[in-house]
């Protein structure tokens, strides 16, 4: 009945678990998040810039995707095509980094791979 013998029997209850656990897949998942997110940002800001041009004369008129692209080089730099990626990719980073991370573990309890020792699941 003491804290000791429950605590144990809890952390190789835990360790079982999580032993099917691949960080390699979170890793994978920010990764990827992370580079397809800075590859494809200047298109992103390119649909954004024509979303928003709605004919006033405060904004610049683009002709097409690479006139954008190139009027938005010309003026702002690289600088300028990745304006506001941070908050994007620590999104893309974050939610493909838990996918791919959960989506093996849950994958794994869910075809049962794991003892259920601790998880008393009716299935």
């Amino acid at each position: 009945m003491t804290g000791q013998g429950h605590s144990a029997s809890g952390s190789s209850g835990w360790s079982t678990v999580f032993r099917h656990v691949r960080y390699e897949n979170l890793v994978a998942g920010v990764s990827g998040g992370v580079l397809s997110n800075l590859a494809l940002h200047p298109l992103d800001l390119v649909k954004i810039r024509f979303a928003v041009s709605d004919g006033l004369e405060l904004r610049p008129k683009y002709n097409g995707i690479l006139h954008c692209l190139t009027t938005i080089w010309k003026l702002d730099g690289l600088r300028g095509l990745y304006q506001g990626v941070t908050p994007n990719v620590w999104g893309a980073g974050l939610s493909w980094g838990l996918y791919f991370f959960l989506d093996l573990f849950l994958g794994c309890l869910e075809h049962h791979t794991v003892p259920f020792s601790l998880w008393h699941m009716n299935c």
